[in-house]
């Protein structure tokens, strides 16, 4: 499984999957990268990622719709609104930004289901230990806040009966405990001498072969994502120009997003294939 790999390697096939997501801006890898992030979400979430699809659709579907109706750029006319001609090279823009978005949106929403405080802090503890304190508490304070907003809630509810004063009172019991364990943390971590010079610093994580070669991996096809980018031109006709050299580093790409779904698929199939041999 992906989440196994060293920090560092997932870090490094993040970032090369975000990058050429946002900047590429060329259609078919953005297809390819929110292809591949859901998959991914759903390889971490399951069927709870249903719910989050949903959301996404509606997202793309709004952001589609509304860039014509602010962009009028574009040669080929579908219709006209109040004088304001409709183009189909604005709506296949909107259509891209908002697939670009939704699939950077997606990927980091991977990004802090893989990544937990540990890895953060691994990753950027040694460089900068008080920034790596302080985002780690902020990945810990949201669904932290949720569970003691809906706990305080519930048991306020056989006292009050105004729901608008019952939230009111349970935020702000919440931002005050909230606020009381972040001084707390901060002068625990402070009397056990984190930041200082000289500390030691124990973590769980090994560098071996198998993150090495995935890592080699990453970074080939990465690079082979980037050499051979097709031209693609939204304004004033949508063209988009292909060769063979395209299609191998679009290839390329995705394979570097379906790379999760592949392990993981491949675990799966290796405990399937272990529990018919007992």
């Amino acid at each position: 499984m992906i989440k196994n790999l060293h920090p560092l390697t997932l870090f490094a096939y993040f970032f090369f999957v975000i990058f050429i997501a946002v900047f590429s801006f060329n259609p078919l890898f953005l297809l390819s990268s929110l292809f591949g992030a859901l998959l991914f979400l759903f390889t971490i979430e399951g069927t709870k990622a249903i719910k989050m699809l949903v959301f996404y659709v509606i997202a793309i579907i709004i952001i589609s719709l509304s860039n014509p109706l602010f962009s009028h750029n574009g040669a080929t006319i579908l219709f006209f609104i109040n004088d304001s001609r409709i183009t189909l090279e604005a709506f296949i823009y909107g259509v891209a930004a908002s697939v670009m978005i939704v699939s950077v949106i997606v990927w980091f929403n991977c990004f802090n289901k893989v990544f937990d405080s540990e890895r953060i802090i691994y990753l950027i503890g040694r460089i900068f230990p008080r920034l790596a304190l302080v985002f780690s508490m902020v990945l810990r304070f949201v669904p932290r806040i949720i569970s003691e907003f809906k706990s305080i809630n519930n048991a306020q509810k056989s006292i009050n009966n105004n729901r608008f004063k019952r939230y009111i009172g349970a935020f702000s019991a919440v931002i005050t405990r909230s606020m009381e364990s972040s001084i707390v943390t901060s002068d625990s971590m402070s009397a056990r001498g984190y930041a200082l010079k000289g500390r030691t610093f124990f973590h769980r994580f090994r560098f071996t072969i198998y993150d090495a070669l995935y890592t080699a991996l990453f970074t080939a096809l990465f690079v082979i994502s980037l050499l051979w980018q097709s031209e693609v031109v939204y304004y004033p006709y949508f063209e988009l120009k292909l060769n063979v050299l395209n299609l191998f580093s679009l290839t390329a790409y995705t394979v570097l997003t379906l790379l999760p779904f592949i392990l993981e698929v491949k675990e799966v199939l290796l405990w399937k294939l272990s529990l018919s041999k007992i």
